[in-house]
């Protein structure tokens, strides 16, 4: 899976348009691998406080899947 931060922002917003808003980006391992090289995106990862093995990408939680290639909003 060939996905840029710019794409990723696009489906963001095409999903609060027709939802409430997305809770959850399911990411394979490999593509947030990719990403995070990504200083577009890396800016906007977040950790939570109290576990620091969750992220957030702008407000929004990241699960990391055994996947290799994978991109999902939920």
């Amino acid at each position: 899976m060939n996905i840029s931060v710019k794409e990723i922002n696009k489906h963001i917003e095409e999903f609060k348009k027709t939802k409430k808003g997305p809770n959850l980006l399911v990411i394979g391992y490999m593509t947030y691998s990719k990403l995070m090289k990504d200083a577009k995106f890396h800016e906007h990862v977040t950790k939570d406080i109290k576990d620091p093995m969750i992220r957030y990408y702008r407000g929004i939680e990241i699960k990391m899947v055994t996947k290799k290639h994978h991109f999902e909003i939920k």
